[in-house]
């Protein structure tokens, strides 16, 4: 069939070929989702017995970075995480038999694992939807919007993941009743350390596999960065020494008073967060945390737990908060050349062209120097837009401005005072010369060709020198009246001299 066949390289393709191609491209689709499901179940069990080395209590450890993946897996991939998220916590339930030898029986272990899974990712699955779901709701959301929420939002659901997993295992019979009480404490901490440490690294990582999460970061991007990395793993050295230095005089000390030393530390955590990227500041974050919890553990300390532990939380919320700043400054950077300069052509807004005018005319006369004003339009721009369609006339709009800045010196301002009425301060021009610039500018404009359009382009314009000690606003007036005039000499026929 002529109509299902492709020439490739000489060869023709058949239908048959198209079928055994779109069967390879799904099995390597296939394939491609097995491998990350692969890695996302290697990675929590991995995390999850790393932490189970930091156990301090039943079920509770220092910090738990399986949380953070698991509210990370859910808030990016949604209930796809869940075929592998319920299979690592049964199995993380079967595992904690093994190693503790706690004898019970496999009815009751498997609906412990059970149990504990539905506990788990009930709590995390019911956080990521309405952390989602809250960011969605708002048409622009703003960095510090979105992690002000993350915060709440990833600590609720923390607590939620302890009281019910508390509960769990106490129906599963795997908890010593005397113990359960005020086990969910510790529970919770450690959870809530693990979300807040490693959800935005995790976040970040699967975010370049699933790209269109980016759209709702409120201008957080985890794009790699590449320039820059001695200065960023000189960064990261001084903190982790930092960290080891706290820790170690903490542990040779005979107070408490030292471990609290470890607050501080959120200064150099800061200054990464401001000066690098997202991605390498979460990273930063989770090594931090991760060098806490290590060491903290390695060095016996176990009794301070607590205090480390709301170290932890305190300087990843803290960190996790100036990660919106950078995106902060972007959007008001942004917002600021949107009020300083005209969105379609790149010139000044009429506020600002009179700002600067002004500063413009002080400097000048304060140097004798002279000051003219330019004022023109596009004749019949009305018409170009009926006739040819506003995308046509922003087009005039983009060339004409082109063309003045071709024509013009760099030190003369070009601003748009609105539609298709411009303006153009001529500092250090006297009004002989500003009239022959005019009269050149009007040259230049009936070359400007416009796709679509046949017929030349031509502008009236207004051109005045602007009085020692006189209002721009006023030169602007006198200038406005005369391009009305110029323009009534057109309509009736007669040319308007510039």
């Amino acid at each position: 069939d002529p109509a299902r066949r492709h020439l490739h390289g000489g060869s023709v393709m058949t239908a048959n070929d198209f079928g055994r191609l779109r069967q390879w491209a799904q099995w390597g689709a296939q394939r491609s989702v097995a491998y990350r499901y692969l890695v996302l179940a290697v990675a929590w069990l991995a995390l999850w017995r790393v932490a189970g080395l930091m156990q301090y209590a039943p079920h509770a450890s220092l910090w738990f970075p399986s949380a953070g993946l698991t509210f990370a897996a859910l808030l990016v991939m949604g209930w796809r995480a869940l075929p592998v998220l319920v299979p690592c916590a049964m199995a993380a339930t079967l595992w904690i038999d093994r190693l503790y030898l706690t004898g019970t029986p496999p009815g009751y272990l498997l609906g412990a694992g059970a149990l504990f899974a539905g506990a788990h990712c009930l709590a995390y699955g019911t956080g990521a939807l309405l952390l989602r779901r809250l960011i969605r709701r708002r048409a622009t959301p703003t960095a510090p919007a979105v992690v002000m929420a993350f915060l709440a939002i990833g600590s609720l659901a923390a607590l939620a993941a302890a009281l019910l997993g508390v509960r769990a295992l106490a129906l599963a019979e795997m908890l010593d009743p005397a113990a359960t009480p005020g086990l969910w404490l510790p529970w919770w901490i450690g959870d809530m350390a693990g979300v807040l440490v490693f959800t935005p690294l995790f976040i970040g990582l699967l975010s370049l596999r699933y790209p269109s999460i980016e759209a709702w970061l409120g201008g957080l991007s985890f794009q790699p960065q590449t320039r820059g990395r001695g200065a960023y793993v000189g960064k990261l050295a001084l903190s982790v020494t930092l960290v080891l230095g706290v820790l170690l005089l903490s542990a040779r000390s005979d107070g408490h008073e030292a471990a609290f030393a470890l607050f501080f530390l959120i200064l150099p955590q800061m200054w990464i967060v401001h000066t690098e990227s997202p991605l390498r500041s979460a990273a930063s974050i989770a090594l931090f945390g991760t060098t806490v919890a290590v060491m903290v553990a390695a060095l016996g300390m176990i009794g301070q737990a607590l205090v480390y532990q709301f170290a932890i939380c305190v300087i990843a919320a803290s960190a996790c908060f100036g990660l919106g700043v950078p995106a902060l400054i972007a959007q008001n950077r942004q917002l600021g050349e949107l009020a300083l300069s005209d969105g379609l052509t790149g010139v000044a807004t009429k506020a600002y062209f009179f700002e600067c005018a002004t500063r413009e005319l002080v400097d000048a006369h304060g140097q004798a120097l002279p000051v003219s004003l330019i004022v023109l339009d596009i004749d019949e721009f009305k018409q170009v837009n009926d006739h040819f369609g506003h995308a046509a006339g922003d087009q005039v709009l983009v060339g004409l401005v082109r063309t003045l800045r071709m024509q013009l010196r760099q030190s003369d301002l070009v601003g748009r005072f609105g539609g298709d009425e411009f303006m153009v301060l001529l500092p250090g021009l006297t009004l002989d010369r500003a009239q022959a610039t005019a009269t050149r500018l009007a040259q230049a404009l009936a070359g400007l060709t416009v796709a679509g359009m046949s017929r030349p382009l031509s502008a009236s314009f207004g051109v005045v020198g602007v009085g020692d000690g006189e209002p721009i606003m006023e030169a602007f007036d006198r200038a406005d009246a005369q391009l009305l005039a110029a323009k009534r000499e057109r309509h009736a026929g007669t040319p308007a001299a510039a």
